[in-house]
C-alpha cells in the first residue's frame, strides 16, 4: 500500500505546480501575499476560485 507520500499527483495538484513553477519570483510573492499563507496549494485554490477575469493581468495607466 502506498503512503500520501508516494502516490503521483493529481492532475489537478500536477496543474497547481506547474502554475507556480510558471510565477516570477515576484508574482509568487504577490500571491503569497494575497492568499496570507505559504503554502503554494493554498494559492492555486485561490487563484481558481476568482475566475478568468481576475487573472488576467492588470494594466495601471
Amino acid at each position: 500500500m502506498k503512503n500520501e507520500h508516494d502516490r503521483e499527483p493529481t492532475p489537478d495538484e500536477t496543474a497547481g505546480m506547474v502554475w507556480c513553477n510558471s510565477l516570477t519570483e515576484a508574482n509568487r510573492a504577490a500571491w503569497v501575499a494575497r492568499v496570507g499563507s505559504a503554502v503554494p496549494a493554498d494559492a492555486w485554490v485561490t487563484y481558481k476560485r476568482l475566475g478568468d477575469v481576475e487573472r488576467q493581468p492588470r494594466t495601471i495607466n
